[in-house]
């Protein structure tokens, strides 16, 4: 079995090289036979039905999610984004994208342009940086491996949404877990179907171009495999047979992004190297997350952008852009550890939700509640994050960890997970789970254990229980025939916040 995959390591290798010589000139996106056909493609009659054929891919390619993308010279790349005075734009594809003409320079000016997917200038003329490993390549790494570069360009005007607001910047994925999971792809260059040739000087009749519009277009695979230590990526393409894997780029797409969804949010896993008759392969962009923050320390993370901690508001991804005509609203689905909304409503007014989370201290073990508030920014005012209406489309969900809700909470180390359902109000058929992270280094609060228990939302309280709400402040349960609303879990009646609290609860300082 050693000498096997030596052997294909090698054939690899040597089909990888021979694919880079000839990069770019070749073209990119490339589907299958049966997609072609069940997009109303003929193969009897391929350069008349091609672009009919690919119309659902490149309509698909101007996803919202892949707003990012655009081109260098011949190559696809992605804006990550702008430098916080404004003046550079980072821009991420294949080092042989930059330095064709001064291969094994680590970093030169650069003289080129970056265009958005409408073909608008967005910055041009910089400075370029490969890899660390693009020239100096350690052993085990390969051609592959180490062919990712960042360009830093004067920024020329913003890189827009289609609602014309400044475009948020993708994420890049931090974590391991590539492995088996459908991956997107979306490039430019010419289209080909089947078992089309890896050049098109090969076979003319391979070589097309549309009548009109883009050559830009997306397709589909799956992640199949880990080589070169870890930090190239493999994903297969099937040519014939009805499959996941209908999709592969090839040469002329180098430096385009391969996207994954992970906790619900699409993320950067890989930037295209070349694409063979049956695989595409890819840099692993997890394996160059410090480098990409040496260059980039702003880029936006996986993990950084779904952990609440005590410092800052996290805002999520805006789905609503995602959908054709539909608000998105959110509730807490059922889970061991964190309770909030589970039903979602049209209009419940301005304001905003609670979640509570169950998480213990790291430093001692204990299990402690804490309250998180929710809220979506529907433009004209904050609203709970269950409730559909806004005052336009966008609509991003925002938590927030606030001291004030949290006044009995223990100092400490807190950290753990919990879900969210992000629900269409309209289109009803998109639902996406969502897992997020808390991390919250708590100092300075109280750590006497209060005299009376701290209420618990969906607790069982009985009538003339006396309870520590989140404020510090006491709370008694009235008798009958009010006393069963102390239990309810809502945070409505929650003693000192929610809207109806005065109709279980007594204040008592």
């Amino acid at each position: 079995m050693g000498n096997i995959l030596n052997i294909n390591a090698v054939f690899r290798g040597m089909t990888i090289a021979f694919a880079a010589v000839i990069s770019i000139n070749s073209y990119a996106l490339v589907m299958n036979n049966p997609t072609f056909i069940n997009n109303g493609g003929h193969l009897s009659n391929v350069n008349n039905t091609m672009e009919h054929a690919y119309e659902p891919l490149r309509k698909e390619s101007y996803s919202a999610r892949f707003d990012a993308v655009g081109k260098i010279y011949s190559c696809s790349s992605t804006w990550l984004g702008d430098s916080k005075d404004g003046t550079k734009s980072y821009i991420l594809a294949a080092g042989h994208c930059m330095d064709f003409n001064s291969p094994g320079e680590a970093t030169k000016a650069y003289h080129g342009e970056f265009r958005d997917r409408h073909d608008r200038l967005i910055a041009k003329d910089g400075v370029y940086y490969t890899g660390p490993y693009r020239t100096h390549r350690p052993e085990g790494m390969g051609g592959v491996s180490g062919d990712i570069g960042i360009l830093v360009l004067n920024k020329k005007a913003p890189i827009l949404d289609e609602q014309g607001k400044p475009l948020n910047k993708p994420w890049i994925y931090d974590g391991s877990r590539e492995m088996d999971k459908p991956v997107e792809l979306v490039g430019y260059g010419n289209w080909g179907v089947g078992q089309a040739a890896v050049r098109p000087s090969d076979n003319p009749n391979d070589d097309f171009s549309p009548q009109q519009g883009s050559r830009r277009a997306w397709g589909q695979s799956y992640i199949n495999e880990l080589f070169e230590k870890d930090y190239a990526l493999g994903a297969p393409y099937h040519p014939e047979q009805v499959s996941k894997a209908w999709a592969r780029l090839a040469p002329g797409d180098s430096g385009s992004a391969w996207w994954q969804q992970h906790n619900g949010f699409w993320t950067i896993i890989g930037i295209t190297k070349t694409g063979v008759e049956e695989a595409s392969y890819g840099v692993r962009v997890s394996k160059y997350v410090d480098w990409i923050k040496s260059i980039y320390p702003d880029v936006n993370t996986l993990s950084q952008m779904t952990t609440v901690n005590e410092k800052q508001t996290l805002t999520l991804p805006d789905f609503s852009k995602d959908l054709a005509d539909s608000s998105v609203t959110y509730i807490v689905p059922k889970q061991s550890n964190a309770t909030g909304p589970t039903v979602p409503d049209w209009d419940l007014g301005k304001g905003y939700s609670e979640i509570i989370v169950t998480l213990p201290n790291i430093k001692t073990g204990h299990n402690q509640s804490i309250t998180l508030r929710a809220w979506r920014n529907v433009g004209c005012a904050n609203a709970p994050m269950n409730s559909a209406t806004g005052c336009g489309k966008a609509s991003p969900l925002e938590l927030k960890y606030a001291e004030e809700d949290n006044k009995t909470l223990p100092e400490g180390h807190y950290k753990g997970t919990f879900n969210l359902l992000a629900q269409g109000w309209h289109d009803t058929n998109y639902r996406n789970n969502l897992l997020l992270a808390v991390d919250l280094n708590i100092q300075g609060h109280q750590t006497d254990k209060p005299l009376y228990p701290i209420y618990q939302q969906g607790h069982h309280y009985e009538a003339g229980q006396i309870v520590t709400a989140k404020n510090g402040k006491l709370y008694k349960c009235k008798n009958k025939p009010f006393a069963k609303f102390c239990s309810i879990n809502s945070a409505a009646y929650s003693p000192g916040r929610g809207p109806a609290w005065s109709v279980a609860w007594i204040a008592l300082r």
